[in-house]
């Protein structure tokens, strides 16, 4: 065996992306007194190993850019390097990977995880076969087949027994711990049989010592338990229950699909509400309420607590929290989920504050012509306001000679055609008569349902004032 003065002159290269793995061999080599260099993958093994070349390759197999196989076969084939010996460090034993090993030229395999006198024994075993008289015996490959694949490895691999042992030695240590951790779930399997066991001869006996109004009761009890557990998971609603130590005791599917949270991942209550509602005002007012323990007064009510809060995939929702006490000091949490409806009440007013701008006279109405909005070019353009009108019927302002037309058109846009821009007449509060420019369209809700009809209608006074003076005008160029 070499002196530690002797190995202080072997240098190894450990190839290994995971920095733990890495440190670990490297503390065990350098125990060892060798020289130890660092590369996280294959290709900068390669161009470390042309600056400094290494006495022997270390390599873990599976690694980003360039894997130990990969390694490997380039410095098999390359003539320079063809004679460096590489060992592969890897967690993988079975036949397919000793294969590949053997193809790619590897002179040993250690199987993770290892003791370090392990490490050791098949660095200087590997070394010991490479000072063998046979030991640069060159010759073709042969084809191996296995699993129905065809591989070509170098005779030579095939002579050399320690990919063999060590893979034959990983087995043994992997059949070993299987071995074990079945033995114990064997016992563990018998001990819950017998507590099983054990459980159905009490039940049996409290069964049997019950009277008809306990088993009554006892399914009363089954009853309710199954009812609630119905109605909690198909609750349109997220909902929890809490218990008095803030752990998470129950979340339906309607939470998980929410918020991305099960009851396996979730954070304790004040974790979760401290990590979740990001203002520290939101956070003490939801702790405080929580304390405090508020019964839900109902939904119609006006909401008090409106928190927005952070789901698991980063999404921000705008919640409403409503916290019933239970027995115990239990707390069982509805959740209401208000983004969707803030951001339609936004865009609503939007909507609105656009129409009311408007130069044009806008006015929703029913498929029967009931109106339903009026805006302030509206009342700009027929003198009505708009608590005057809405829920009359749209006759109000159309003369009586046209209502015939007009009902025809509200069929046809009922139907979903748009009557686009089409010269008509209507009647004013005070008597007088209006010459508007008429758009008629269907009004659609989120299913594609008409459910109304637009009207946008545009005075065409100026439009005929405009008409008339431009014939004026020609009648006089006309005369010149």
């Amino acid at each position: 065996m070499k002196t530690r003065h002797e190995k202080s002159g072997l240098n190894i290269l450990v190839v290994e992306d995971s920095r733990t793995q890495a440190e670990y061999l490297q503390h065990i080599l350098e125990n060892a007194g060798y020289r130890v260099a660092l590369a996280v993958n294959g290709k900068q093994a390669l161009e470390q190993i042309k600056i400094d070349r290494p006495t022997i390759v270390l390599t873990d197999i599976m690694m980003p850019e360039m894997d130990g196989y990969a390694l490997c076969r380039s410095i098999k084939q390359n003539k320079d390097m063809a004679d460096i010996p590489v060992i592969l460090v890897t967690q993988l034993f079975d036949p397919p990977d000793l294969i590949k090993g053997l193809e790619a030229g590897a002179n040993d395999i250690i199987i993770k995880p290892f003791e370090p006198e392990h490490v050791i024994s098949r660095i200087i075993g590997t070394l010991q076969t490479l000072t063998s008289p046979d030991s640069d015996i060159t010759s073709a490959a042969l084809e191996v087949s296995f699993d129905g694949k065809t591989h070509l490895i170098p005779e030579s691999q095939l002579r050399k027994p320690a990919i063999l042992l060590s893979s034959y030695d990983g087995a043994i240590r992997k059949n070993a711990e299987l071995q074990k951790v079945n033995e114990g779930l064997v016992a563990a399997n018998e001990n819950l049989q017998q507590k099983i066991e054990t459980l159905q001869r009490t039940n049996e006996q409290l069964l049997s010592s019950r009277t008809p109004e306990k088993q009554a009761h006892v399914r009363t009890i089954h009853e309710s338990e199954d009812r609630f557990r119905m109605i909690t998971e198909l609750s349109p609603f997220p909902i929890s229950i809490i218990d008095s130590s803030g752990k998470f005791q129950y979340v339906n599917k309607k939470f998980t699909q929410l918020f991305g949270y099960t009851i396996t991942d979730i954070p304790p209550e004040k974790e979760w509400l401290s990590t979740e509602i990001p203002t520290n005002k939101d956070r003490m007012n939801t702790l405080r309420t929580g304390k405090q323990g508020p019964e839900c007064t109902g939904w119609s009510e006006a909401i008090p607590h409106i928190y927005q809060v952070t789901s698991k995939d980063g999404t921000v929702r705008r919640i409403h929290l409503c916290s019933i006490s239970l027995s115990g000091g239990d707390q069982f949490v509805v959740y209401e989920d208000l983004t969707d409806k803030t951001e339609s009440e936004r865009l609503r007013s939007i909507l609105v504050s656009i129409v009311n701008s408007s130069n044009d006279a806008i006015i929703g109405k029913t498929l029967e012509g009931t109106i339903l909005s009026w805006n302030r070019a509206a009342e700009r353009y027929y003198g009505y306001l708009a608590e005057e009108v809405i829920g009359k019927s749209v006759d109000l302002i159309v003369p009586t000679e046209l209502r015939e037309q007009l009902s025809l058109f509200l069929k046809r846009v009922g139907t979903g055609e748009t009557i686009d821009r089409f010269d008509t007449t209507r009647v004013r509060k005070d008597g007088s008569r209006i010459g508007v420019c008429v758009t008629l369209a269907p009004i659609k809700d989120e299913k594609g349902n008409i459910v109304g009809i637009s009207t946008i209608a545009q005075s065409i006074a100026e439009r005929e004032k405009s008409d008339i003076s431009r014939m004026f005008r020609q009648q006089v160029l006309h005369r010149r």
